[in-house]
């Protein structure tokens, strides 16, 4: 039988005709195959036609507006449960789909998203063969060594998967340092510390005591997710759990308590599973490794000890997925658009420093608003769709805008700036690269604002930029309160402009572009847990292998797909002239002799930081894995994808 169907370029998009889907679908009933293909591809050619209908033109033509036509064509909408944002894209900002994803990877989503994707007999989820741990392993390493596939996907790139350690103490720890989400590990407070020791006191667990109080000071971090409850208007008593496509899933608010030896290898010692209010509410397990370099302990079969690290795993998922890439970055910037195109014109310094690193985020924010969160987070998170709304707006609302620049977060969290180069931080390569990619920016940036701004009574003198921090602030705009009141010295906006430079492009890449490699074998970071957490203590300590699988989705074939297919496709490699280099060259060019020189010094300035970065990886304890995000070859522009 043949079929002639005449495809529009929005069915192009979905990437496959009907009558394919007839063919080749597992139903042995046609009816029943034609009626299932039809309902997915319909929802998938509605979200194709979303698509196009947010981003379909693009001009190549600079077009200049008056102030009062800027406020009218950027204009806020607060109607609905995200915070505030651009309410329609003028259409000089639109961006098609094609040029901010690959459309291949952009196709196979969309499949996966209408339930289109066959999972049951995709290469790409496991089947119920792979019951265990080893043979789910096996599973992912054996993908990755086909050849041969006709179309690429998520296996031909590198996971966490592909090491047999991966769900070591070590590999676990290793990825708060360099992992997708290495910016709030923090130091363990007093009343932490007491806390873990009384709890230890009371479970017999004198080694951790020991430690807990013999260790130098400064010598315990935390993973902190206890908030998470707070922060979505919820009890601490109340069970986190979601429902869809027949899926239960549960989130938790785990809690991980750490040590810092000088040596600088940190150690998982006591994870709380799902802080409740209080550590008497809550089930905490202490590793029976206090000491790293026991090797008594079988790792791979102390399955509580695994449960418990894949609930603290699944918290940050959250947290990275729904706040520290997300909300601060994604929609923090646009706020940031929105405003200064209401207030601040084109011709304004601050303006030409910053527009180059706007360039696809209010079309690509507009279609995580409308695909990502509802499509893909709600469907695979623990939490309701209202209590992700919630987080992220709490989040936006309370964003604090000083106390995360770069240099005040590291002191804040622990991090000494003057001793990040030492023994015990060697391990933090996201730290030391970071402090040094902000130092780098702010030069540029000063090097600019320095000679434009005689002195600070020229910056208080700026009412644009009085305009800017009213227009950040106000609840008619964005909402942001804790931004800046007022700027009214230079060193007060060269800090202002090098967090908006940071947030878009070194803050950015480092957050999202290791997420292929840490998250696409689920196991390693799963959305959410698949069956109820234990509530006792001794439930917790009963755990077999059996129910850490049954914690992971491995009969909700869809939401392993998204998990697995998400990081892949936000994991696209930065093209060259989307990256720095190609930026500050760029620059180096620019007609203003004042930005031309900043720019060469900006060039000259990443060449250096190239080789820092490559020594600071190879300081790495652990080879396995270079980190290399932040290389400036690789460090993204702006928000690109």
């Amino acid at each position: 039988m043949e079929h002639n169907v005449s495809l529009s370029s929005r069915d192009t998009l979905v990437g496959f005709h009907l009558p394919y889907l007839v063919q080749h679908a597992q139903p042995t009933d046609y009816n029943v195959a034609l009626k299932n293909a039809a309902e997915g591809y319909e929802r998938a050619r509605q979200m194709a036609a979303f698509l196009f209908d947010i981003v379909d033109y693009e001009s190549s033509i600079p077009q200049q507006f008056s102030p009062q036509e800027k406020k009218e064509k950027y204009t806020w909408d607060h109607s609905d449960d995200f915070p505030p944002h651009l309410s329609i894209i003028p259409s000089v900002d639109r961006v098609n789909p094609f040029r901010i994803f690959s459309p291949l990877r952009l196709v196979q989503t969309l499949r996966i998203i209408s339930s289109l994707w066959n999972a049951d007999n995709s290469k790409l989820a496991p089947g119920p063969e792979q019951n265990t741990m080893k043979k789910l392993t096996e599973w992912n390493q054996e993908r990755h060594k086909e050849q041969g596939w006709v179309l690429k996907d998520m296996f031909n790139d590198p996971n966490i998967g592909l090491r047999n350690d991966w769900y070591t103490d070590a590999v676990f720890s290793q990825q708060f340092f360099t992992g997708t989400n290495p910016t709030t590990i923090t130091l363990a407070s007093d009343v932490w510390i007491k806390d873990f020791a009384d709890e230890a006191i009371s479970q017999g667990k004198h080694g951790v005591v020991t430690l807990l109080t013999s260790a130098p000071p400064r010598s315990f971090y935390v993973q902190d997710f206890s908030d998470l409850r707070a922060k979505m208007d919820t009890m601490p008593e109340d069970v986190l759990y979601s429902c869809s496509d027949g899926a239960w899933r549960y989130g938790c608010a785990a809690v991980a308590l750490f040590y810092l030896p000088p040596t600088g290898k940190l150690h998982p010692l006591a994870i709380i599973i799902d802080y409740k209010g209080s550590m008497a509410a809550s089930v905490t397990l202490f590793n029976k490794r206090v000491d790293p370099a026991d090797n008594s302990v079988d790792q791979a079969n102390d399955w509580p000890w695994r449960y418990a690290k894949t609930c603290v795993l699944s918290a940050d998922w959250a947290l990275h997925e729904m706040i520290i890439h997300l909300n601060n970055t994604h929609l923090v910037e646009e706020a940031v658009i929105v405003a200064m195109q209401r207030t601040i014109p084109a011709s304004h310094i601050i303006f030409q420093l910053l527009e180059p690193h706007w360039v696809v985020t209010l079309s690509l924010n507009a279609m995580g608003r409308h695909v990502l969160v509802p499509e893909v987070i709600a469907p695979i998170a623990g939490f309701s769709a209202s209590q992700i709304l919630r987080l992220i707006r709490n989040s936006f609302t309370n964003f604090d805008w000083k106390a995360l620049y770069v240099p005040n977060d590291l002191e804040s969290r622990g991090f000494p700036l003057d001793q990040l180069n030492d023994e015990k931080f060697h391990n933090y390569a996201y730290a030391r690269d970071i402090k040094d990619m902000w130092m780098t920016l702010r030069k540029f940036v000063s090097s600019v604002l320095g000679h434009k701004y005689a002195d600070d009574e020229a910056v208080a003198a700026d009412p644009h930029i009085q305009d800017w921090c009213d227009q950040m602030r106000s609840q008619s705009g964005a909402g942001m309160w804790k931004f800046p009141q007022s700027i009214s010295t230079v060193d007060d906006l060269i800090d202002i402009v090098t967090m908006c430079i940071h947030i878009a492009a070194p803050q950015h890449t480092a957050v999202n572009y290791l997420q292929q490699y840490y998250q696409t074998f689920v196991p390693n970071k799963p959305s959410a847990l698949f069956s109820p957490l234990p509530t006792s203590l001794s439930h917790l300590e009963s755990y077999t292998e059996s129910d850490l699988m049954a914690a992971l989705p491995l009969k909700a074939k869809r939401q392993w797909l998204l998990m697995a297919q998400i990081p892949y496709l936000l994991s696209r490699q930065v093209q060259q002239d989307g990256n720095i280099v190609t930026y500050a060259a760029k620059a180096s060019k620019n007609k203003d002799p004042i930005i031309a020189a900043a720019g060469k010094g900006l060039s000259a300035d990443l060449k250096k930081l190239a080789n820092v970065f490559l020594e600071n990886s190879k300081r790495l304890d652990d080879q396995n894995t270079a980190y290399n995000v932040l290389a400036p070859e690789h460090l993204a522009n702006a928000i690109v994808i």
